[in-house]
């Protein structure tokens, strides 16, 4: 869901779907609670409204590409409550459109052009892309077995290893995910996922990072398809 810095992340870049959500945990502190810990990242009302530009680039095994233009827009509807709707456009007209409804203490609810989308569509691709709106919304943080494994340096980072069970996954929903979740920031820097199988299916990482203004600001995030070896790269066009 970043090869960062000391970071005190701008919240335009945290609000991305992904990923980069403060909060204050020390890694002398023993490990928490995995339930809080997803808790803490999944509920983070975002302050304003904002809307950001992004280019999703598909590469295939064979080294085709794919570009399609992405407009993501936040929009707060309360204290506790907020939605983000995805738009993605080729060749200047819509080809899709979802939108992720958030409220604290209750599930997402997606919806699509047509209306409330069933719990199997949401395991489908933005854009052609390996990023499904499940992942974009982070769901996997709503499953009720949330365990904190251990900490583990990745990109140089300390993180929590928080270890996310689907316990009960009908057909084609993920069986389990592992994020690596950086202590100072809060933000997931990598993460495995999982069908049945016992190799991860996919890889999310957190990629391009500019530093402006004496802040770090993530401005690409991967997915890679480890049985097809597509590679999905969504750049933001931050400000």
């Amino acid at each position: 869901m970043p090869i960062f810095a000391p970071i005190n992340m701008p919240h335009r870049a945290a609000l991305l779907a992904v990923l980069l959500f403060p909060f204050a945990l020390q890694a002398k502190d023993p490990l928490p609670d995995g339930s809080q810990l997803a808790r803490s990242i999944r509920e983070l009302v975002p302050e304003k409204n904002v809307e950001i530009r992004a280019t999703m680039e598909v590469i295939a095994r064979e080294r085709k590409r794919l570009n399609t233009d992405v407009v993501i827009q936040v929009e707060k509807l309360g204290q506790a409550e907020w939605q983000t709707t995805y738009t993605a456009k080729r060749d200047e007209e819509i080809s899709e459109y979802w939108r992720v409804h958030h409220e604290i203490g209750q599930p997402n609810r997606y919806e699509k052009k047509s209306g409330l989308a069933k719990r199997a569509e949401i395991y489908s691709s933005l854009a052609g892309s390996s990023f499904f709106i499940a992942d974009l919304g982070m769901d996997f943080l709503h499953w009720p077995s949330q365990v904190v494994l251990k900490t583990q340096r990745r990109k140089s980072r300390l993180c929590y290893v928080l270890e996310s069970r689907n316990l009960k996954p009908v057909k084609d929903e993920y069986h389990r995910v592992v994020s690596w979740v950086d202590i100072k920031s809060g933000g997931i820097l990598l993460a495995d996922i999982y069908s049945g199988e016992a190799k991860s299916v996919k890889r999310f990482a957190v990629k391009g990072l500019t530093k402006k203004n004496a802040q770090w600001q993530v401005d690409e995030m991967e997915m890679r398809d480890t049985k097809t070896g597509t590679r999905s790269r969504l750049h933001f066009h931050l400000e």
